[in-house]
């Protein structure tokens, strides 16, 4: 196990000069500002800090498929939607901020203020996940995670989606008046770019993808 510094932990711990002049709406107060630098998988990230050190950020409470197995394409895609490299992301400890491999353990945000963790876990993307003794969101984590269990979507399914193959462009489906009348019908997901259908519906936690099932 590698040996971390005192200084390195509170470092990242504690809030450090931000890249910007505030955070988003829906970030909690105290969050430090960091800036992507590479996506790992779906549920770890690389960021520069405010000294311009890079580290190694494990989400909390948002197990994703490693990449290789069922819906670990999916995840990283995911994640890649939602933190863009380069742009800002806003990261929240909890008790312990280190893991046994030295790898931070954070709480992540992104610079539109959607809580990737969460949001990872709520569209079938990573399960919830527990590990103690840092539990601020399991609760909300947990009824996310039941929620997509009902839905049965991405890895509740009961398929296995290796990413090894894209789908392409639609341009013919049916038009509804919003994206729960889609899903029901069997329509969607739509992402920015690729399905001309993306433009009829809102996205409204901006991550490049409308209605998820």
């Amino acid at each position: 196990m590698r040996i971390i510094s005192l200084t390195a932990v509170v470092l990242l711990a504690a809030p450090a000069p931000a890249y910007a002049a505030g955070p988003p709406a829906g970030v909690p107060k105290g969050a430090m500002s960091v800036r992507v630098a590479k996506i790992v998988n779906g549920d770890t990230i690389d960021v520069t800090t405010g000294d311009g050190k890079k580290t190694r950020v494990m989400f909390l409470e948002s197990d994703a498929p490693e990449r290789g197995q069922c819906w670990g394409k999916a995840a990283t895609q995911r994640t890649a939607a939602l933190l863009p490299v380069g742009r800002l992301a806003y990261v929240v400890a909890d008790k312990k901020p280190v893991d046994g491999f030295g790898r931070r353990l954070f709480y992540v945000w992104n610079a539109k203020g959607v809580h990737v963790n969460r949001n990872l876990v709520r569209y079938g993307y990573a399960k919830a996940v527990l590990v103690k003794p840092n539990d601020r969101y399991i609760k909300v984590m947990r009824s996310e995670e039941a929620v997509a269990k009902r839905q049965k979507l991405r890895v509740w399914s009961g398929k296995c989606d290796t990413g090894t193959t894209t789908p392409t462009p639609t341009g013919n489906d049916q038009r509804f008046r919003t994206c729960g009348e889609a899903n029901a019908a069997g329509y969607g997901p739509y992402r920015k770019g690729v399905d001309p259908e993306y433009a009829w519906y809102q996205d409204r936690d901006g991550d490049g993808v409308v209605c998820e099932r």
